[in-house]
């Protein structure tokens, strides 16, 4: 019986450890986000396109708006610095109700908190190229 809890005891502080180097490697994922099914349409804002405001309401958009999300992992030991956010994307949802992601090149505000991205940069250059540079 010792065996066996000693055995069981070394898979789980293995596998305690392989999520925790998982995690500060690759970065923490973004709990929360909204479900395609559930948004109405989606409104982007960039501050180098100041007077082209976008609002999707097509459902492959929608769909994009979304799946980009999955690429916001944020570092929880990166320290942070004080910028202003580049992007913005407001997922309006079927009842009304507004989830707001703001973003630049090293910081994403997710509910009015900010977090250190884990890639700095990529989501906002994702971001640019699918709503901004597709026309």
């Amino acid at each position: 019986m010792k065996k066996v809890v000693r055995w069981v005891a070394v898979i789980l502080v293995v596998c305690i450890i392989t999520v925790a180097l998982n995690l500060l490697i690759e970065g923490v994922p973004l709990l929360g986000t909204p479900k395609v099914e559930n948004i109405d349409r989606v409104v982007v804002t960039h501050t180098d396109y100041p007077n082209d405001v976008k609002e999707i309401t097509d459902e492959y958009y929608i769909e994009l708006a979304e799946a980009l999300l999955g690429y916001l992992h944020y570092a929880p030991l990166k320290g942070l610095t004080d910028d202003t956010p580049t992007i913005q994307i407001t997922y309006v949802m079927d009842d009304g109700t507004e989830v707001i992601v703001k973003a630049n090149d090293k910081v994403v505000w997710w509910n009015d908190s900010p977090r250190a991205l884990q890639d700095e940069g990529k989501f906002v250059k994702m971001c640019t190229a699918v709503f901004y540079l597709q026309d």
